[in-house]
């Protein structure tokens, strides 16, 4: 173990009152990680957008069974289904070049085991519900009933007078100047919840700074409502949705949608925060203006992928015309779209993108037009890691044929329940800090807590060591994702581990 580099990063979550310590040993990656799962890949024909479900047809088999399509689709199902073992349960899907390349479900839907996630299962998809919002307003522009740059005065009533500068770009792009602490207000009076929302007026002249702030969505789909003279929901179900040929995509408070007279299975989301949910329950007591237009929105992977290739199209019968998707597609100040992050690759490629996370439920969904594909992930779970996740399958997605993304973004394999058992217990080494390693599903999960420092831990998981980090491989390792480092086990006379040596520092199993 001698020579081994060692740093400590701090990251601070406001939000949650911690801090969390990132240990880095040995050679750091610059790719989030990947896997490789012990069960082969089942392999079947891509699923074609517009394929209808029908019970009992193998184009039903299509929406719910696993897709791995050539070494793409077998990696990328390889490593949705290790990624369980580091906290992920819900459903993934890449395409590339038109088509569906890897579709698969990961972990139960029910959170009891019994019934399994699939591509076709419901997960709601939180703030990917605000390119939804953008896209209906710019359908609405198609129309001639709006502009972007139309202020918000005159379309609503009682806007202040103070924020008579804002238009509907601006909340679309967040920048409108409002903080991001407006924050606020709920229900459906329009009259009651506009003045909180925009209580201070704007703090920087609109259209000159990016700052993330949910309400002005909720803003935006009161003026969808207005300028379609339907409900926010009832156009985008009529003008979005069902163009698009989505089959089972709603809105929370919906009941579960039907395919040829079966239900869809809706996931259940387990939560850091509070009691389990349903994707069709309301995380806010309704669908009102605390929530409606910025969240809110329920689907599966395989909805998605119909609702990019909607996006990818063109000509007369195109969803959204090249107008349309150039002003949603265009970065304006923070690397923003219409809805959408807008950013490159190391290597020029284009990245649209926007995650989302809500009670119970935490999602990535990234188009890589580049390629004509991209990457969407649905998990059951809000501290689930797709942030994670979502960059080892872009750079597989993103990657040449001939030289696919290399094996240090896979995910390392994980510890089996037998060996893990051998190393659960608390630990500490000559200074107090605390080394607590415990078997949580199927993840064998390392802490430490840092004498001192209360709320300082390091968040990783201990694992069978890790391909294509140097210095890592053949043997136990602590994993965080962008760093493996090393660990050297002892054995105690009972048979477990007595001694954990982590980079350079000895924890001793605690009497």
């Amino acid at each position: 173990m001698s020579g081994v580099g060692f740093r400590v990063d701090f990251q601070y979550n406001r939000g949650m009152g911690t801090c969390t310590v990132r240990l880095a040993v040995g050679v750091c990656i610059g790719l989030m990680a990947v896997e490789a799962w012990g069960k082969p890949a089942v392999t079947v024909a891509p699923v074609a957008p517009d394929a209808a479900v029908k019970p009992g047809t193998a184009a039903a088999t299509a929406e719910t069974e696993t897709v791995a399509a050539g070494e793409l689709g077998e990696r990328v199902v390889r490593y949705a289904r290790r990624a369980e073992a580091f906290g992920f349960s819900g459903a993934v899907l890449a395409g590339k070049g038109g088509r569906v390349v890897a579709a698969v479900g990961v972990g139960s839907s029910d959170l009891a085991g019994k019934e399994p996630n699939t591509p076709a299962t419901l997960f709601e998809v939180a703030s990917v519900t605000k390119q939804f919002t953008a896209a209906a307003v710019l359908r609405l522009v198609q129309e001639g009933k709006l502009k972007l740059d139309d202020p918000i005065d005159t379309i609503l009533p009682d806007v202040p007078e103070n924020c008579g500068a804002i238009t509907i770009r601006h909340l679309l792009a967040h920048t409108s100047g409002i903080p991001g602490s407006n924050s606020r207000g709920g229900g459906d009076d329009l009259a009651a919840v506009l003045p909180v929302f925009l209580a201070g007026g704007p703090r920087q002249k609109p259209g000159t700074r990016f700052e993330y702030w949910n309400q002005g969505y909720a803003i935006v789909s009161e003026i969808v409502a207005r300028a379609s003279g339907r409900s926010y929901t009832t156009y985008l179900r009529q003008s979005l949705f069902g163009p698009a040929g989505l089959k089972v995509t709603c809105f929370t408070g919906d009941k579960a949608p039907t395919v040829e007279g079966v239900a869809a299975t809706v996931a259940t989301g387990r939560s850091m925060f509070g009691e389990p949910r349903t994707a069709l329950e309301h995380p806010y007591g309704s669908y009102g203006l605390q929530y409606r237009g910025m969240g809110g929105v329920v689907s599966s992977v395989q909805d998605l992928w119909r609702w990019d290739r909607a996006l990818a199209a063109s000509g007369d019968a195109a969803l959204l015309t090249e107008a349309s998707k150039a002003e949603m597609f265009r970065a304006g100040p923070g690397e923003y779209g219409l809805g959408w992050r807008i950013g490159k690759t190391a290597d020029g490629k284009t990245v649209q993108s926007h995650g989302g996370g809500v009670r119970g439920f935490a999602c990535q969904y990234v188009r890589l037009p580049d390629v004509d594909g991209c990457v969407v992930i649905l998990a059951n779970a809000d501290d689930a890691p797709v942030n994670q996740m979502v960059s080892a399958l872009q750079a597989m997605v993103l990657a040449p044929e001939d030289r696919p993304a290399p094996a240090a973004v896979d995910l390392p394999e994980p510890l089996g329940a037998a060996a893990a058992e051998l190393l659960v217990g608390s630990f500490t080494d000559e200074k107090g800090n605390v080394l607590t390693v415990v078997r949580e599903r199927k993840a064998t999960k390392a802490t430490i807590t840092w004498a001192g420092r209360p709320g300082l831990r390091t968040n990783a998981f201990l694992v069978a060591g890790a391909p294509g980090r140097e210095g890592a491989q053949g043997t136990v390792a602590l994993f965080e994702w962008t760093a493996a480092t090393p660990v050297e086990v002892k054995m105690g006379p009972n048979g477990k581990a007595a001694e954990l040596a982590v980079g350079g520092q000895r924890f001793v199993r605690k009497p």
